[in-house]
Protein backbone atom coordinates (compact mmCIF):
# COMPACT_ATOMS: atom_id res chain seq x y z
CA UNK A 1 0.00 0.00 0.00
CA UNK A 2 2.73 2.50 0.54
CA UNK A 3 4.55 1.73 -2.70
CA UNK A 4 1.22 2.29 -4.04
CA UNK A 5 0.80 5.42 -2.36
CA UNK A 6 4.23 6.59 -3.27
CA UNK A 7 3.50 6.25 -7.40
CA UNK A 8 0.24 8.13 -6.83
CA UNK A 9 1.99 10.91 -5.07
CA UNK A 10 5.00 10.83 -7.32
CA UNK A 11 3.70 10.74 -11.24
CA UNK A 12 7.85 11.27 -11.88
CA UNK A 13 8.69 7.75 -10.39
CA UNK A 14 5.50 5.50 -12.72
CA UNK A 15 6.90 3.42 -15.17
CA UNK A 16 5.16 0.84 -16.81
CA UNK A 17 7.54 -1.95 -14.99
CA UNK A 18 6.47 -0.50 -11.62
CA UNK A 19 3.03 -0.48 -12.23
CA UNK A 20 2.94 -3.84 -13.34
CA UNK A 21 4.60 -4.81 -10.09
CA UNK A 22 2.39 -3.45 -8.03
CA UNK A 23 -0.47 -5.66 -10.48
CA UNK A 24 1.44 -8.64 -9.81
CA UNK A 25 1.40 -8.36 -6.03
CA UNK A 26 -2.37 -7.10 -5.99
CA UNK A 27 -3.99 -9.61 -8.36
CA UNK A 28 -1.83 -12.55 -7.43
CA UNK A 29 -3.25 -11.87 -3.85
CA UNK A 30 -6.72 -11.36 -4.61
CA UNK A 31 -6.05 -14.98 -7.07
CA UNK A 32 -5.19 -17.35 -4.06
CA UNK A 33 -7.97 -15.36 -1.54
CA UNK A 34 -10.98 -15.92 -3.87
CA UNK A 35 -9.82 -19.76 -3.32
CA UNK A 36 -9.80 -19.64 0.35
CA UNK A 37 -12.45 -22.10 1.85
CA UNK A 38 -15.09 -20.88 4.00
CA UNK A 39 -14.28 -17.34 3.33
CA UNK A 40 -13.69 -16.18 -0.43
CA UNK A 41 -14.97 -19.67 -2.32
CA UNK A 42 -18.66 -20.54 -1.04
CA UNK A 43 -19.01 -16.30 -0.57
CA UNK A 44 -18.50 -15.62 -4.46
CA UNK A 45 -20.75 -18.76 -5.32
CA UNK A 46 -23.50 -17.47 -3.13
CA UNK A 47 -23.14 -14.20 -4.88
CA UNK A 48 -22.76 -15.05 -8.27
CA UNK A 49 -25.62 -18.65 -7.64
CA UNK A 50 -23.17 -20.71 -9.80
CA UNK A 51 -21.05 -23.11 -8.45
CA UNK A 52 -17.14 -22.71 -8.77
CA UNK A 53 -18.25 -19.26 -10.38
CA UNK A 54 -14.72 -18.16 -7.65
CA UNK A 55 -12.58 -20.72 -9.34
CA UNK A 56 -13.43 -19.15 -12.94
CA UNK A 57 -13.03 -15.84 -11.67
CA UNK A 58 -9.60 -16.81 -9.54
CA UNK A 59 -8.20 -18.25 -12.47
CA UNK A 60 -9.23 -15.53 -14.77
CA UNK A 61 -7.24 -12.68 -12.15
CA UNK A 62 -4.21 -15.51 -12.12
CA UNK A 63 -4.31 -15.02 -15.96
CA UNK A 64 -4.50 -11.13 -15.49
CA UNK A 65 -1.15 -11.61 -12.86
CA UNK A 66 0.14 -13.12 -15.56
CA UNK A 67 -0.34 -10.61 -18.19
CA UNK A 68 1.03 -8.26 -15.57
CA UNK A 69 4.33 -10.51 -15.31
CA UNK A 70 4.78 -10.48 -19.15
CA UNK A 71 4.50 -6.59 -19.29
CA UNK A 72 6.84 -6.43 -16.92
CA UNK A 73 9.68 -7.93 -18.69
CA UNK A 74 8.28 -6.32 -21.56
CA UNK A 75 9.39 -2.95 -20.11
CA UNK A 76 12.79 -4.66 -19.19
CA UNK A 77 13.89 -5.64 -22.46
CA UNK A 78 12.54 -3.03 -24.42
CA UNK A 79 11.97 0.62 -25.25
CA UNK A 80 9.03 2.38 -23.27
CA UNK A 81 6.95 3.10 -26.31
CA UNK A 82 7.82 -0.70 -27.72
CA UNK A 83 6.99 -2.06 -24.59
CA UNK A 84 3.72 -0.13 -24.59
CA UNK A 85 2.46 -1.65 -27.78
CA UNK A 86 3.51 -5.33 -27.08
CA UNK A 87 1.65 -4.42 -23.94
CA UNK A 88 -1.45 -3.47 -25.19
CA UNK A 89 -0.85 -6.65 -27.38
CA UNK A 90 -0.19 -8.62 -24.25
CA UNK A 91 -3.88 -7.06 -22.88
CA UNK A 92 -6.17 -8.63 -26.25
CA UNK A 93 -4.26 -12.18 -25.74
CA UNK A 94 -5.78 -11.90 -22.03
CA UNK A 95 -9.02 -10.60 -22.76
CA UNK A 96 -9.16 -13.62 -25.40
CA UNK A 97 -8.23 -16.03 -22.79
CA UNK A 98 -10.56 -15.08 -20.31
CA UNK A 99 -13.65 -15.05 -22.84
CA UNK A 100 -12.88 -18.62 -23.86
CA UNK A 101 -12.21 -19.74 -20.48
CA UNK A 102 -15.46 -18.19 -19.73
CA UNK A 103 -17.22 -19.41 -22.37
CA UNK A 104 -16.25 -22.84 -21.78
CA UNK A 105 -17.08 -22.84 -18.15
CA UNK A 106 -20.67 -21.05 -18.66
CA UNK A 107 -21.22 -24.13 -21.15
CA UNK A 108 -20.12 -26.72 -18.62
CA UNK A 109 -21.58 -27.20 -15.36
CA UNK A 110 -19.48 -28.29 -12.48
CA UNK A 111 -20.50 -29.29 -8.86
CA UNK A 112 -18.65 -27.42 -6.03
CA UNK A 113 -15.51 -28.83 -5.48
CA UNK A 114 -12.90 -26.40 -4.05
CA UNK A 115 -10.30 -29.75 -4.07
CA UNK A 116 -9.24 -31.71 -6.68
CA UNK A 117 -11.68 -29.67 -9.07
CA UNK A 118 -9.03 -30.28 -12.47
CA UNK A 119 -9.01 -34.00 -11.80
CA UNK A 120 -12.47 -34.40 -11.24
CA UNK A 121 -13.83 -32.53 -14.41
CA UNK A 122 -11.43 -33.51 -17.05
CA UNK A 123 -13.52 -36.20 -18.50
CA UNK A 124 -15.77 -33.00 -19.62
CA UNK A 125 -14.71 -31.07 -23.37
CA UNK A 126 -15.41 -28.10 -21.79
CA UNK A 127 -13.27 -27.80 -18.52
CA UNK A 128 -10.53 -29.54 -20.46
CA UNK A 129 -10.74 -26.71 -23.20
CA UNK A 130 -10.95 -24.23 -19.95
CA UNK A 131 -7.69 -25.75 -18.58
CA UNK A 132 -5.88 -25.85 -21.53
CA UNK A 133 -6.31 -22.24 -21.98
CA UNK A 134 -5.98 -21.48 -18.50
CA UNK A 135 -2.36 -23.66 -18.54
CA UNK A 136 -1.44 -22.93 -21.56
CA UNK A 137 -1.06 -19.03 -21.05
CA UNK A 138 0.83 -19.77 -17.66
CA UNK A 139 3.20 -21.95 -19.34
CA UNK A 140 3.91 -18.97 -22.12
CA UNK A 141 4.67 -16.31 -19.21
CA UNK A 142 6.91 -19.01 -17.80
CA UNK A 143 8.36 -19.46 -20.64
CA UNK A 144 9.21 -15.85 -21.26
CA UNK A 145 10.84 -15.78 -17.31
CA UNK A 146 13.04 -18.48 -17.93
CA UNK A 147 14.39 -17.00 -21.32
CA UNK A 148 14.66 -13.31 -20.64
CA UNK A 149 15.42 -12.95 -16.59
CA UNK A 150 18.05 -14.52 -16.08
CA UNK A 151 20.33 -12.22 -18.18
CA UNK A 152 19.18 -9.47 -15.39
CA UNK A 153 19.80 -11.53 -13.05
CA UNK A 154 23.91 -11.44 -13.56
CA UNK A 155 23.56 -8.29 -14.72
CA UNK A 156 21.86 -6.61 -11.46
CA UNK A 157 24.53 -5.11 -8.54
CA UNK A 158 22.26 -5.16 -5.52
CA UNK A 159 22.51 -8.29 -4.06
CA UNK A 160 18.90 -8.31 -2.94
CA UNK A 161 18.11 -7.55 -6.34
CA UNK A 162 19.92 -10.49 -7.89
CA UNK A 163 18.62 -13.18 -5.21
CA UNK A 164 15.29 -11.86 -5.93
CA UNK A 165 15.50 -11.91 -9.92
CA UNK A 166 17.16 -15.59 -8.99
CA UNK A 167 14.09 -17.05 -7.04
CA UNK A 168 11.42 -15.00 -10.16
CA UNK A 169 13.53 -17.92 -12.72
CA UNK A 170 12.86 -20.51 -10.04
CA UNK A 171 9.26 -19.29 -9.87
CA UNK A 172 9.19 -19.60 -13.96
CA UNK A 173 10.76 -23.48 -13.68
CA UNK A 174 8.75 -24.69 -10.71
CA UNK A 175 5.85 -23.10 -12.50
CA UNK A 176 6.56 -25.38 -15.50
CA UNK A 177 5.96 -28.49 -13.49
CA UNK A 178 2.85 -27.13 -12.29
CA UNK A 179 1.81 -26.37 -15.94
CA UNK A 180 3.00 -29.83 -17.27
CA UNK A 181 0.95 -31.39 -14.89
CA UNK A 182 -2.12 -29.36 -15.38
CA UNK A 183 -2.08 -29.60 -19.26
CA UNK A 184 -1.56 -33.27 -18.83
CA UNK A 185 -4.52 -33.31 -16.73
CA UNK A 186 -6.29 -31.50 -18.99
CA UNK A 187 -6.07 -34.03 -22.00
CA UNK A 188 -5.51 -37.20 -19.84
CA UNK A 189 -9.10 -38.63 -20.77
CA UNK A 190 -8.14 -37.77 -24.59
CA UNK A 191 -5.17 -39.86 -24.25
CA UNK A 192 -6.69 -42.92 -22.82
CA UNK A 193 -5.56 -42.35 -19.21
CA UNK A 194 -8.52 -41.49 -17.00
CA UNK A 195 -6.86 -42.39 -13.99
CA UNK A 196 -3.76 -40.12 -14.72
CA UNK A 197 -4.82 -36.66 -13.26
CA UNK A 198 -5.56 -38.17 -10.07
CA UNK A 199 -2.02 -39.62 -10.31
CA UNK A 200 -0.45 -36.38 -11.06
CA UNK A 201 -2.19 -34.36 -7.87
CA UNK A 202 0.61 -35.20 -6.12
CA UNK A 203 2.84 -33.00 -8.75
CA UNK A 204 0.95 -30.51 -8.90
CA UNK A 205 0.83 -29.75 -6.09
CA UNK A 206 3.61 -29.75 -5.39
CA UNK A 207 4.69 -27.55 -8.62
CA UNK A 208 1.97 -25.09 -7.45
CA UNK A 209 3.26 -24.99 -3.91
CA UNK A 210 6.98 -24.46 -4.97
CA UNK A 211 5.89 -21.75 -7.30
CA UNK A 212 4.01 -19.82 -5.23
CA UNK A 213 6.82 -20.04 -2.08
CA UNK A 214 9.47 -18.95 -5.16
CA UNK A 215 6.76 -15.73 -6.27
CA UNK A 216 6.31 -14.62 -2.66
CA UNK A 217 10.49 -14.75 -2.42
CA UNK A 218 10.95 -13.11 -5.40
CA UNK A 219 9.03 -10.23 -3.61
CA UNK A 220 9.75 -10.07 -0.02
CA UNK A 221 13.49 -10.74 -0.39
CA UNK A 222 13.94 -7.36 -2.40
CA UNK A 223 11.36 -5.31 -0.53
CA UNK A 224 13.74 -6.81 2.68
CA UNK A 225 16.74 -5.62 1.15
CA UNK A 226 15.21 -2.30 0.28
CA UNK A 227 14.13 -1.78 4.03
CA UNK A 228 17.33 -2.72 5.37
CA UNK A 229 19.01 0.01 3.02
CA UNK A 230 16.48 2.54 4.08
CA UNK A 231 16.96 1.93 7.54
CA UNK A 232 20.41 1.79 7.20
CA UNK A 233 20.53 5.37 5.41
CA UNK A 234 18.44 6.69 8.17
CA UNK A 235 20.61 5.15 10.81
CA UNK A 236 23.32 7.12 8.97
CA UNK A 237 21.37 10.45 9.02
CA UNK A 238 20.09 10.12 13.21
CA UNK A 239 24.43 9.86 13.17
CA UNK A 240 25.16 12.69 10.78
CA UNK A 241 23.00 15.08 12.56
CA UNK A 242 24.63 16.67 15.29
CA UNK A 243 27.62 17.92 13.23
CA UNK A 244 25.37 18.78 10.59
CA UNK A 245 23.61 20.84 12.99
CA UNK A 246 26.71 21.71 14.71
CA UNK A 247 28.01 23.41 11.34
CA UNK A 248 24.93 24.86 9.86
CA UNK A 249 23.41 26.33 12.85
CA UNK A 250 25.85 28.88 12.34
CA UNK A 251 25.05 29.38 8.44
CA UNK A 252 21.74 29.16 8.36
CA UNK A 253 21.88 30.62 4.60
CA UNK A 254 23.16 27.18 3.67
CA UNK A 255 20.42 25.17 3.79
CA UNK A 256 18.29 23.96 1.39
CA UNK A 257 15.22 23.82 3.30
CA UNK A 258 12.88 26.62 4.33
CA UNK A 259 12.30 26.36 7.90
CA UNK A 260 8.94 25.35 7.56
CA UNK A 261 9.89 22.39 5.94
CA UNK A 262 12.50 21.25 8.86
CA UNK A 263 10.12 19.15 10.77
CA UNK A 264 9.12 16.94 7.69
CA UNK A 265 12.76 17.66 6.19
CA UNK A 266 14.12 15.09 9.73
CA UNK A 267 11.53 12.90 9.92
CA UNK A 268 12.34 12.07 5.90
CA UNK A 269 15.44 10.58 7.49
CA UNK A 270 13.36 7.76 8.96
CA UNK A 271 10.93 8.06 6.55
CA UNK A 272 10.51 6.98 2.83
CA UNK A 273 12.84 10.11 1.63
CA UNK A 274 15.79 8.91 3.76
CA UNK A 275 18.21 9.17 1.16
CA UNK A 276 16.97 12.35 -0.06
CA UNK A 277 17.77 13.65 3.57
CA UNK A 278 20.57 12.06 3.71
CA UNK A 279 22.25 13.44 0.91
CA UNK A 280 20.92 17.07 1.00
CA UNK A 281 22.55 16.89 4.73
CA UNK A 282 25.48 15.65 3.25
CA UNK A 283 25.40 18.48 0.42
CA UNK A 284 24.92 21.37 2.93
CA UNK A 285 27.86 20.20 5.16
CA UNK A 286 29.61 20.59 1.77
CA UNK A 287 28.28 23.47 1.29
CA UNK A 288 29.47 24.88 5.12
CA UNK A 289 33.14 23.79 4.52
CA UNK A 290 32.93 25.86 1.15
CA UNK A 291 31.81 29.12 3.02
CA UNK A 292 34.93 27.89 5.74
CA UNK A 293 37.16 27.71 3.84
CA UNK A 294 39.33 31.61 4.61
CA UNK A 295 38.89 30.60 7.92
CA UNK A 296 41.07 27.02 7.54
CA UNK A 297 44.33 27.77 8.87
CA UNK A 298 47.63 25.78 8.29
CA UNK A 299 48.57 26.09 11.76
CA UNK A 300 45.87 24.24 13.34
CA UNK A 301 45.80 21.26 10.73
CA UNK A 302 49.69 21.10 12.23
CA UNK A 303 48.50 21.25 15.36
CA UNK A 304 45.30 18.87 14.64
CA UNK A 305 47.84 16.52 13.40
CA UNK A 306 50.18 16.67 16.47
CA UNK A 307 47.82 15.70 18.57
CA UNK A 308 46.44 12.81 16.61
CA UNK A 309 50.20 11.39 16.49
CA UNK A 310 50.27 11.97 20.02
CA UNK A 311 47.50 9.96 20.70
CA UNK A 312 48.33 7.22 18.47
CA UNK A 313 45.83 7.46 15.82
CA UNK A 314 46.68 5.89 12.16
CA UNK A 315 45.52 5.76 9.23
CA UNK A 316 41.74 6.62 8.44
CA UNK A 317 41.25 7.52 11.47
CA UNK A 318 44.00 9.72 11.96
CA UNK A 319 42.75 12.10 8.40
CA UNK A 320 39.18 12.26 10.00
CA UNK A 321 40.71 13.47 13.23
CA UNK A 322 42.76 16.18 11.48
CA UNK A 323 39.60 17.25 9.48
CA UNK A 324 37.50 17.36 11.87
CA UNK A 325 39.94 19.51 14.18
CA UNK A 326 40.15 21.89 11.19
CA UNK A 327 36.63 22.42 10.10
CA UNK A 328 36.34 23.03 14.19
CA UNK A 329 38.97 25.60 14.28
CA UNK A 330 37.55 27.14 11.10
CA UNK A 331 34.08 27.17 12.73
CA UNK A 332 35.26 29.00 15.89
CA UNK A 333 37.68 31.70 14.00
CA UNK A 334 34.19 32.50 12.08
CA UNK A 335 32.06 32.71 14.81
CA UNK A 336 34.60 34.59 17.06
CA UNK A 337 35.64 36.95 14.77
CA UNK A 338 39.38 35.99 14.39
CA UNK A 339 40.92 37.15 10.80
CA UNK A 340 41.02 34.64 7.83
CA UNK A 341 43.91 32.99 6.91
CA UNK A 342 43.05 30.77 3.59
CA UNK A 343 46.13 28.57 4.29
CA UNK A 344 44.72 25.42 4.82
CA UNK A 345 42.50 22.91 3.03
CA UNK A 346 40.74 19.35 3.53
CA UNK A 347 40.20 16.81 0.50
CA UNK A 348 36.59 15.35 -0.84
CA UNK A 349 36.73 12.27 1.06
CA UNK A 350 35.01 10.21 -1.64
CA UNK A 351 34.46 9.36 -5.14
CA UNK A 352 30.61 9.20 -4.81
CA UNK A 353 27.83 9.76 -2.57
CA UNK A 354 27.80 6.92 -0.45
CA UNK A 355 31.40 6.95 0.03
CA UNK A 356 31.29 10.84 1.12
CA UNK A 357 28.78 9.94 3.56
CA UNK A 358 30.85 7.37 5.33
CA UNK A 359 33.69 9.26 5.62
CA UNK A 360 31.70 12.52 6.92
CA UNK A 361 30.29 10.20 9.65
CA UNK A 362 34.45 9.24 10.27
CA UNK A 363 34.50 12.92 10.65
CA UNK A 364 31.31 13.50 12.46
CA UNK A 365 32.69 11.04 15.16
CA UNK A 366 36.09 13.20 15.76
CA UNK A 367 34.38 16.74 15.62
CA UNK A 368 33.27 16.09 19.43
CA UNK A 369 36.79 14.10 19.68
CA UNK A 370 39.99 14.40 21.82
CA UNK A 371 41.92 15.42 18.83
CA UNK A 372 39.53 18.41 17.47
CA UNK A 373 39.00 19.28 21.59
CA UNK A 374 42.53 19.89 22.36
CA UNK A 375 42.98 22.24 19.08
CA UNK A 376 40.08 24.24 20.40
CA UNK A 377 41.08 24.31 23.97
CA UNK A 378 44.97 25.65 22.52
CA UNK A 379 43.27 28.44 20.58
CA UNK A 380 40.73 29.54 23.28
CA UNK A 381 43.53 29.28 25.65
CA UNK A 382 46.38 31.22 23.75
CA UNK A 383 44.69 32.20 20.78
CA UNK A 384 46.83 30.03 18.35
CA UNK A 385 47.18 26.61 17.69
CA UNK A 386 50.89 26.70 16.93
CA UNK A 387 51.79 23.70 19.26
CA UNK A 388 55.81 23.66 20.65
CA UNK A 389 58.52 26.12 19.44
CA UNK A 390 59.74 27.65 16.44
CA UNK A 391 62.44 24.86 16.06
CA UNK A 392 60.51 21.83 17.19
CA UNK A 393 58.00 22.77 13.91
CA UNK A 394 60.73 23.81 11.74
CA UNK A 395 62.19 20.20 12.06
CA UNK A 396 58.96 18.16 11.54
CA UNK A 397 58.40 20.41 8.23
CA UNK A 398 56.17 22.80 9.37
CA UNK A 399 55.82 26.11 9.13
CA UNK A 400 56.47 27.92 12.21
Amino acid sequence: MIAGVDLWRNPSRRSGARVSRMMIVALGAAAMLMLTPGFGYEAIDRLFGVENTARLLSNSTTLAACAAIQIMILYWVLPAPQAGRAALGRGVVLVLAVAGMATAFATTPTVQNTGNWQADNTTKLGISIYLAIYFGYLAWTAVQIILLVPRYARRAHLTHIKLGLWCFVAFGWTGMVYNAAGLVTAVADDLGAPRLPGQLVPVYLTGLGLSIVSLILSVVIPILGITWMKSYRAYQCCRLRPFWAALTGAHPEILLETPAKRFAYNLGCIFAREHQALYRRTTEIRDVYLSLRPWMDAQAQAAAEHHADAAGLSGRRRAAAVEAAVVKAALYAKVNGHPTTGTGDVQPGGEDMPSEVAWLLRVATEFSGTVAGQVIDQIRDTGTAIVGTVADLEEQGRPA
